[in-house]
């Protein structure tokens, strides 16, 4: 399976930049000469306006105008499918059914075949197969954050695995009975190796309060913190939150650094940069 459209289309990013900092649709619309009506239409998919009214948007809702208008013609990062490996790292993304099409990977030390499984949602046994197909010896599951599409295998692959279950606490509340899988407790600037890879860790809360994202060498896994194109949802104090750990954490990394997001198509440092309307 392949992803040929972001996760969040124009209308969604709208919407979750409406929502994210409290302006009703009335307010959206008299702002930028659009009704209340064609604000809903743009948020169902049913309107994508000119690009004059597209960039009205964006400075009503403190987005990149031009970048907004490249999401609504169809940007789709040129990566956004393509195998990672080097000579050090494999990445193995499978694309899932969590009740929605979610992302998991497999990262993989190529000089020890050890790894790590991040984010396990769903299928337990479609990861379990990954794993033996990639050949891997998996030490680590990593969590980027506690919400059901993200850990809804988790039991199934510790129990089969063994391995270490890292995520943070501030979640745990959101995995209900999974949390206690999780041994290693995650927060910003902790770090452990896998094999001969050294993995540390941001804290990226907007999303949900206990938002993680892994960084070993030339990748990132970002979670639901950021998309391709977008991010996560979030509202009030957590949207203006995130999009700014996000930023300062994840969009400082070297240009060429690899984002694998929880959702959608795999992106760049670069590329978010370039293309992302969240980003000023």
């Amino acid at each position: 399976m392949a992803y040929t459209t972001l996760e969040d289309f124009f209308g969604d990013i709208v919407g979750k930049a409406r929502r994210g900092q409290g302006i009703s649709e009335e307010a959206l619309g008299r702002d930028t000469g659009l009704s209340a009506r064609q604000i809903g239409q743009i948020e169902s998919y049913a309107l994508t306006p000119d690009d004059d009214s597209i960039r009205a948007l964006a400075k009503s809702l403190n987005l990149d105008g031009e970048k907004l208008v490249g999401v609504a013609h169809g940007w789709v990062p040129p990566q956004g499918n393509d195998v990672f490996e080097d000579q050090n790292i494999r990445v193995e993304r499978l694309i899932l059914d969590a009740g929605m099409t979610v992302n998991c990977y497999l990262l993989k030390c190529k000089a020890s075949g050890q790894g790590g499984v991040i984010d396990p949602g769903g299928q337990a046994q479609t990861i379990l197969d990954a794993i033996a197909q990639f050949d891997l010896s998996v030490t680590h599951i990593l969590l980027t954050h506690g919400h059901g599409d993200h850990v809804g295998a988790l039991d199934e692959i510790a129990n089969a695995t063994e391995a270490l279950v890292c995520g943070c606490e501030r979640d745990f509340g959101l995995m209900g009975g999974r949390s206690q899988k999780v041994a290693e407790r995650v927060d910003e600037g902790w770090k452990t190796t896998i094999g001969k890879l050294s993995i540390d860790t941001v804290s990226l809360p907007g999303h949900t309060g206990g938002g993680i994202g892994y960084y070993t060498e030339s990748v990132f896994f970002s979670g639901d913190a950021l998309f391709a194109g977008s991010l996560g949802g979030a509202k009030g104090e957590a949207y203006g939150g995130q999009i700014q750990a996000v930023f300062a954490k994840v969009l400082s990394l070297p240009g060429d650094t690899t984002v694998f997001p929880g959702h959608g198509p795999i992106t760049s440092v670069g590329q978010e940069l370039e293309h992302n309307p969240y980003f000023v």
